[in-house]
């Protein structure tokens, strides 16, 4: 358990370094605004202001917020690339381990029938928005 726990000192210790970035990311109402960045303070003044958007946050998800509020009024600029370089750090796991269920999937129910090409043709078309036409 002990090498355990070192193994994700290490792996996730960077994350600590982004600390402010994820509480901006995930909780903009809730920040103290005299604790947040110079470059920031502005528009989490603004955006605490606006029960508009507080009802929007409250009302949907934290990734529908940013999707379908923020990033389309283009309003609040440093709060997008926060959110961006935030979201971004998690998009390729999200990817890689997608693939990798699909690829477990396919295996399991194939595995007599499969060589590597057929697993590569059938990762391809299950990871693509491609229709084969057969």
């Amino acid at each position: 358990i002990s090498q355990l726990r070192t193994e994700f000192k290490n792996r996730f210790g960077d994350f600590r370094a982004y600390k402010e970035e994820f509480r901006l990311f995930v909780a903009p109402f809730d920040i103290d605004v005299s604790e947040v960045p110079t470059w920031f303070q502005m528009e989490a003044i603004e955006l605490q202001c606006s029960e508009e958007l507080k009802a929007k946050f409250s009302s949907c998800s934290l990734f529908n917020f940013y999707k379908n509020v923020i990033v389309p009024s283009g309003q609040f600029p440093s709060l997008i690339d926060n959110a961006l370089q935030v979201v971004s750090m998690f998009g390729s796991t999200y990817r890689c381990e997608q693939l990798f269920s699909k690829m477990k999937f396919s295996k399991s129910q194939l595995r007599s029938q499969l060589t590597d090409n057929h697993l590569n043709d059938i990762l391809f078309l299950s990871s693509s928005l491609l229709k084969p036409d057969l």
